[in-house]
């Protein structure tokens, strides 16, 4: 799995041009067909469409290219999980959350207690990630839980590869940064700043 832009014809475009790297050995990935179809369920409204799929010239893996805007075997947009996340971190149930975004209350309650679990590894690594982007930036405020440190620290992240890089959204970048893996169940190893 590759975590690539949200524009389909850009990331064609890469893919054909030769600019995605292979995340396990650094070769160049060649175009290799689709993926199965995929359903990501936003606020703005449902997106349906078929992630391309890549073959890395010098290993020879296979890699699906899912857009940023999801997360790997999760059916929302990350945009509507981050708004959760942060709800959560300002001390709203998963009930309320659920009714504002028009989720249901489990799948909230199912991404609350992922992150929560995940809360502590998720803060050191955006804190890496955040000083990695600016060098210059102080030491983060505490913010009176780890479930709550955790969420500051995509935001300060977030905010330090907009300044670096130029607009995004702050969980796009925790999509991209994560692997896609912000939310997931395995101890896949997330990339680290060089």
């Amino acid at each position: 799995m590759l975590i690539v832009g949200v524009d389909p014809a850009v990331v064609e475009t890469d893919l054909m041009a030769g600019r995605l790297s292979c995340p396990g050995c650094g070769g160049g990935l060649r175009p290799w067909g689709q993926a199965r179809r995929r359903e990501l369920r936003a606020r703005a409204g449902t997106r349906r469409f078929r992630p391309r799929r890549s073959r890395c010239a010098d290993c020879g893996t296979t890699h699906v290219l899912l857009p940023e805007d999801g997360l790997i075997r999760r059916r929302d947009a990350t945009v509507d999980i981050g708004d959760a996340l942060v709800a959560k971190a300002a001390g709203s149930g998963h009930r309320p959350i659920a009714a504002r975004l028009g989720v249901p209350a489990t799948t909230v309650r199912g991404w609350l207690r992922r992150f929560a679990a995940m809360a502590e590894r998720v803060r050191a690594h955006f804190t890496r990630w955040a000083v990695a982007l600016d060098p210059m930036l102080g030491p983060l405020t505490p913010a009176g839980s780890v479930f709550a440190d955790a969420v500051g620290a995509i935001g300060v992240t977030g905010a330090a590869a907009v300044r670096r890089l130029g607009p995004r959204q702050v969980w796009h970048v925790a999509s991209v940064l994560t692997g896609g893996g912000l939310l997931s169940n395995t101890s896949r190893p997330w990339m680290a700043p060089a």
